[in-house]
C-alpha cells in the first residue's frame, strides 16, 4: 500500500510535475465486497459446506492529453482478499518475510501488495475520422456478451495490440490486431539438437458500429475476428500442450425501443479446425441470447422483461467434430444468473426479471432462471461459483433453477449499496450427488471519484 500513497501523492502535485501544455485528467472507484456461500457444493452432508470471503479493490485510470492529437491513457488495479495477505507472522511475531511457507493461505509471494498495469495504451488522432490505438487495453464488442472487459471480477480483461478506428457519420468501423499469447520456449530435441518453438495466439478482428438507424433502433453492431494458434510441435515434459488451431468468429447485435417496449438480439457463431496428433477435427458452434422487455414509468418505474439463451453442445465425444460453444472473452457476470454458477457452453435457459425504483435513490431487482443443457451428454460449463455442479449425467438434462433478488442504494458523494441474495436448486441432473439448495448472501459497497 505504500506504493498506492506515494501514486496519489504524485497525483496530488501534476500541476507542477507534467510537461508544458499537457493535460491530466482521472477517475477511480473502490470496493469492498462481502460474500457469503451455504451448500455450495449441493450436499449438506460435507463438510465444508459454508463459507465466506471479503474482497477489495481500487482501481484508478486516468488520461493524459499530450495535444489535441495525441493522448495516453493508464489505469491501475490493486485487489486483495482479506485474510490471504502474504505478509503473515508466526505466533511470535518473528517472521514477516512473506514466505508462502508460513501458512496454506498464501499465494503467490507480495502478490496482493502490487498495484497491476491494467491498461497502457497511447492514442493518436491521425485526423477527424482516423484514430490509431497501440498498446494493451480493454475490447468491447457490441453488448459484451462475446468479448467485454469483465468490470465484475478483481481484474478486468486487457489485451496487447493495434487498432484502428475509422469514424464516418454512418457507421463507425474498427480494425485490429491482438496478441493474445506469447508462449516462447527453447527446449531440447533429441534428434535434431537445440531447437525453438515460438507459439503464439493472435486475434485480428473488423467490427461496424452503425449510427444511422432508424429511430426504434438504439445498435446494431457487427464482429469478424480471425483466432490463429501455433502449435509447439507436441513437446514432451512441456509445461502447456499447444495445438494448432484456427477459428473465424462472427456475430451480430441488434437493440432498440419502441412504444415502451426494448428488445435486444444477441447471434455468434464460430467454425474453425484443430489439428490433433490423430488427426484434424473440425470446430462449430453457435449461441443465441434474446430479451424483450417491458417498461410501466407511471408504475415506480417498473420493467419487466424475458429472456431466453441457447448455445451449441457436443453431443459426442468420439468423433472429429468438436460443437461445443465456445464463450470466447465475454463479461461473464449477469450474463446467466447472478451467483455465476453457470457461463455459456451447451448452456439453454429462460429467464423472468422484474426490476423497479422503490425511492428515488433505490432500485430492486428481481429474476427467476430455469437452466438446462442443450446437449444431454455433453459437458457442463461452470463459472467462478458452479464446481460443485460440474458432475454431469447423460440421462438428464435438468441443471435447475435459480431465484435473485438485489436492492441498490445510491448515497450522496457517489456512494452506492447493493445487497443481494440467491437460491439455485438444482435440477434432475444431479439426483445423488448434490440436491441440496445452494444459497448465496453478497454486500457491497462502492464509491467512485
Amino acid at each position: 500500500m505504500k506504493r498506492l500513497i506515494i501514486l496519489v501523492a504524485l497525483m496530488g502535485i501534476q500541476t507542477t510535475a507534467l510537461g508544458e501544455g499537457t493535460d491530466f485528467s482521472y477517475n477511480a472507484d473502490l470496493r469492498l465486497r462481502y460474500t457469503f456461500d451455504k451448500e455450495q457444493d449441493g450436499d449438506d452432508s460435507n463438510y465444508y459446506k459454508s463459507g465466506n470471503k471479503l474482497n477489495q479493490r481500487f482501481r484508478w485510470k486516468s488520461v493524459f492529453r499530450v495535444s489535441e492529437k495525441f493522448k495516453f491513457h493508464f489505469s491501475l488495479i490493486h485487489a486483495a482478499s482479506w485474510g490471504h495477505s502474504d505478509f503473515l507472522v508466526d505466533k511470535d511475531g518473528s517472521n514477516n518475510t512473506g514466505d508462502p511457507s508460513i501458512s496454506s493461505m498464501t499465494g503467490t509471494k507480495n502478490g496482493e501488495n502490487l498495484l497491476l498495469v491494467n491498461e497502457a495504451y497511447a492514442a493518436w488522432m491521425f485526423n477527424d475520422e482516423l484514430m490509431i490505438r497501440a498498446g494493451r487495453g480493454g475490447l468491447n464488442i457490441g453488448d459484451k456478451r462475446v468479448l467485454g472487459t469483465s468490470d465484475w471480477g478483481s481484474t478486468q480483461n486487457a489485451f496487447e495490440g493495434l487498432m484502428f478506428t475509422y469514424d464516418e457519420e454512418i457507421a463507425r468501423f474498427n480494425l485490429f490486431g491482438v496478441k493474445m499469447a506469447d508462449w516462447m520456449n527453447q527446449f531440447q530435441n533429441s534428434n535434431s539438437g537445440v531447437d525453438v518453438s515460438d507459439p503464439e495466439l493472435n486475434m485480428f478482428g473488423f467490427t461496424v458500429d452503425w449510427k444511422t438507424l432508424p429511430e426504434f433502433f438504439k445498435m446494431a453492431n457487427l464482429h469478424v475476428l480471425q483466432v490463429s494458434q501455433d502449435s509447439n510441435g507436441d513437446v514432451t515434459n512441456w509445461y502447456k500442450d499447444v495445438k494448432e488451431e484456427s477459428n473465424l468468429r462472427y456475430g451480430v447485435v441488434l437493440t432498440g425501443d419502441t412504444h415502451n417496449v426494448d428488445y435486444r438480439l444477441t447471434y455468434a457463431a464460430h467454425t474453425g479446425s484443430k489439428k490433433e496428433t490423430d488427426g484434424d477435427k473440425d470446430l462449430s458452434g453457435n449461441m443465441i441470447d434474446v430479451e424483450v422487455g417491458y417498461s410501466m414509468p407511471d408504475m415506480m418505474n417498473s420493467r419487466f422483461s424475458v429472456l431466453y439463451h441457447m448455445d451449441s453442445g457436443d453431443s459426442s465425444g468420439t468423433d472429429k467434430k468438436e460443437e461445443m460453444y465456445d464463450s470466447f472473452y465475454y463479461s461473464k457476470h449477469y450474463r446467466a444468473g447472478l451467483m455465476d454458477i453457470y457461463t455459456y457452453g451447451n448452456l439453454t435457459f429462460i429467464q423472468l426479471a422484474w426490476g423497479m425504483d422503490l425511492t428515488d435513490d433505490m432500485k430492486l431487482k428481481a429474476q427467476y432462471l430455469m437452466f438446462s443443457q442443450t446437449e444431454k451428454t455433453g459437458d457442463i460449463k461452470t463459472g467462478v461459483n458452479g464446481s460443485g455442479f460440474a458432475t454431469k449425467s447423460d440421462t438428464e438434462d435438468e441443471l435447475g433453477t435459480e431465484i435473485d433478488v438485489e436492492v441498490t442504494k445510491k448515497y450522496e458523494d457517489n456512494f452506492f449499496t447493493t445487497a443481494r441474495l440467491g437460491m439455485f436448486s438444482p435440477g434432475d441432473e444431479y439426483k445423488g450427488s448434490a440436491e441440496d439448495s445452494y444459497y448465496q448472501f453478497m454486500l457491497e459497497a462502492k464509491m467512485t471519484f
